[in-house]
């Protein structure tokens, strides 16, 4: 019988010893899964907080009035950057006098609180009464200023006439609209019956 002791002792020490080194390595996978080493910032950044498909905004000042509405396909706010990102956005943009300026764009991002709005691609805006369009490929709008411009080549149109420009600043409230760099025009004479 105390033959058979030290075996007993011996495999016990053995499987002691095995559960000890699997808990070992188990702990230390466990550690290095929780290292903040695992997860990429960068990546974090970039991950959207939600998506919203169809989507209307209506956006207003502080005095309470309508001043922004923008319909979207989708929307995509990203919490980390303070973005929102616009898929085929229009816009419906309101000044002091309550008329209402449309603009389109394939793309678009709008910031946090609402106040910088940037169109991309194909960009068109219309004035409500006198009927011209502009066009251009990058539109930027302040709304606490009621101020649109762009720094890429633009077209002016309100058939038969026209204008080009390489940059284009408008304040909505004031009427006024400022073309600048290599500004040419197309502006047809009026014939006699």
């Amino acid at each position: 019988m105390s033959q058979g002791s030290p075996v007993v002792t011996l495999q016990r020490l053995i499987l002691a010893g095995v559960i000890l080194a699997l808990g070992g390595l188990l702990a230390w996978f466990d550690w290095q899964s929780g290292s903040p080493s695992a997860i990429d910032p960068d990546a974090r950044a970039e991950e959207p907080g939600h998506v919203v498909e169809n989507a209307t905004l209506t956006l207003y000042n502080e005095q309470g009035n309508r001043h922004q509405r923008i319909a979207v396909e989708q929307l995509t706010h990203t919490p980390q950057r303070q973005v929102t990102q616009l898929e085929s956005p229009r816009a419906l943009l309101v000044d002091s006098q309550q008329r209402e300026w449309h603009a389109q764009a394939q793309r678009g991002h709008i910031d946090n609180q609402g106040e910088h709005l940037v169109l991309r691609g194909d960009v068109r805006l219309q004035e409500p009464q006198e009927t011209w369009q502009l066009t251009t490929q990058r539109l930027e709008y302040h709304s606490a200023e009621a101020h649109a411009f762009s720094n890429s080549p633009v077209t002016l149109e309100q058939p038969p006439q026209s204008m080009q420009a390489q940059r284009m600043d408008l304040w909505l409230n004031e009427d006024r609209l400022q073309l600048g760099g290599q500004v040419r025009g197309y502006h047809p004479t009026e014939t006699a019956p």
